[in-house]
């Protein structure tokens, strides 16, 4: 995208950020007939949810999955964005500790026969189980899971498998910082609807939604950077790197905060910069192999009890690759302190693969270790009441503008979280939008020469 100090007719919706959120909500606010513009400065949309594909290979950014009763999956049905998975197919799935491995209790029969527990950790593992559907998760938001998880199972093997469930539900490792209430909230909608591992990487449901948003009219411009926004009574107006001038009814900003701060020029004082300050993003590092076959292919997920591990094989379930090819994922949910150097954790993950698929390295095909990979913006802390604490769509201090992204909003984490504030934001700038005719026939928006 090209013009200095060239201005676009005025629009109904500009949304800055081409990543699930943005792409949601152009989506949906195109579908209603308004106008839209998007504006990526990445040189195609999806952000951490694109796939990068090597030779015949896809390989997401971490090993992603979909809750399938969350609110993305349900946002992309509603709006009719094709997309095909499957439910993951574990295997033999593990815990693994320092010295051994014991299988994974799936059920009340395993958890019964599990060596891993005590007569009275079963009893306390079975009692939740039974209830944690009619868990008052609201009265534990300002409790941190840590200190739950001592009081409700002890310090034993019990505890630390109940902190492996938090940890792949939610995809993070602090417990200590972590709202109980919104980590039970994840437990519960993993162990009610489970997830799907998508067909062709997460990038399937990136071109899925760009295409409904095409087709709503909205226009897409990648490769192109938003300076600011500044919102008026009357409208937005964004400046672009290249001098342009943007000039829209409502505009969604679905960035990170930090990056919603500098576009906003917030002061340092504001609410939504102070919490911005304070937030902590959720972050792990991530091992990606594709194997031309496993040594031990009924061994295809595990979790750590003593470590915060995680392994699967994502193609058990979804079309990741050739027939016979293996995609492996293998993380570990990083803390914001005391984790190791890049090399000593790629070396951890390594070892980790090295018990559960002896040999791997003879297998390779391709690899690509992550070392710091972002997998949300931020944590639900307990000292923030958990999710409630996040910013709302209406944060950014101008009634036109609106926020949207993995941590904006009371209602689900991580792509949930995406959905849900996108959906919001969107019938924000609708409700708006409403109140007078479009500005411009859909599909008539340029920029530049």
């Amino acid at each position: 995208m090209h013009g200095s100090n060239s201005s676009l007719s005025e629009v109904d919706l500009a949304v800055v950020g081409g990543g699930l959120a943005g792409l949601s909500a152009a989506a949906l606010v195109a579908k209603a007939g308004r106008s839209v513009v998007l504006f990526e400065q990445a040189g195609a949309v999806g952000g951490r949810a694109a796939t990068q594909v090597r030779e015949g290979i896809f390989f997401n950014l971490g090993a992603h999955a979909l809750y399938f009763w969350g609110q993305a999956f349900a946002l992309l049905r509603e709006l009719d964005a094709p997309f095909s998975g499957h439910f993951p197919d574990p295997g033999k799935s593990l815990l693994l500790n320092d010295q051994d491995e014991a299988p994974l209790p799936r059920g009340l029969v395993s958890l019964v026969q599990s060596r891993l527990f005590d007569f009275r950790e079963k009893g306390r593992l079975i009692r939740f189980l039974a209830t944690i559907a009619k868990l008052d998760s609201r009265s534990l938001d300002g409790v941190a899971l840590s200190d739950w998880v001592r009081t409700t199972f002890g310090a034993l093997n019990a505890a630390k498998f109940m902190l492996a469930l938090f940890r792949v539900s939610t995809y993070a490792d602090q417990a200590d910082r972590v709202s109980a209430g919104a980590a039970i909230d994840q437990l519960k909608l993993a162990l009610k609807s489970n997830v799907w591992y998508i067909d062709g990487g997460w990038q399937s449901l990136v071109d899925g939604l760009h295409s409904r948003a095409r087709e709503g009219g909205a226009v897409i411009h990648a490769s192109t950077r938003v300076k600011s926004v500044h919102g008026e009574t009357d409208g937005v107006t964004i400046a672009l790197s290249d001098g342009a001038i943007v000039r829209s009814r409502t505009a969604v900003l679905a960035v990170p905060p930090r990056t919603a701060c500098e576009l906003l020029g917030e002061a340092c004082r504001s609410p939504l910069a102070r919490w911005t300050a304070s937030s902590i993003p959720i972050k792990a590092a991530c091992l990606d192999v594709a194997l031309d076959r496993l040594e031990r292919p009924g061994h295809r997920f595990a979790l750590g009890l003593d470590r915060p591990y995680y392994y699967s094989v994502h193609s058990a379930a979804a079309k990741l690759a050739p027939e016979g090819v293996a995609v492996v994922h293998v993380l570990k949910y990083l803390r914001q302190d005391g984790d190791s150097p890049a090399e000593a954790t790629e070396q951890e993950l390594e070892g980790c693969l090295d018990r559960l698929q002896p040999g791997w390295r003879s297998h390779i095909l391709t690899r690509r270790f992550l070392p710091s990979m972002i997998v949300s913006n931020s944590l639900p802390l307990a000292t923030e009441n958990g999710l409630a604490g996040r910013p709302d769509v209406t944060s950014a201090g101008n009634p036109n503008i609106f926020l949207a992204g993995d941590w904006v909003g009371p209602e689900g984490q991580l792509a949930d979280a995406s959905a849900a504030s996108a959906r919001a934001s969107a019938q924000r700038a609708l409700s708006i939008l409403a109140q007078a005719r479009p500005v411009l026939k859909r599909g008539s928006v340029h920029v530049g020469s």
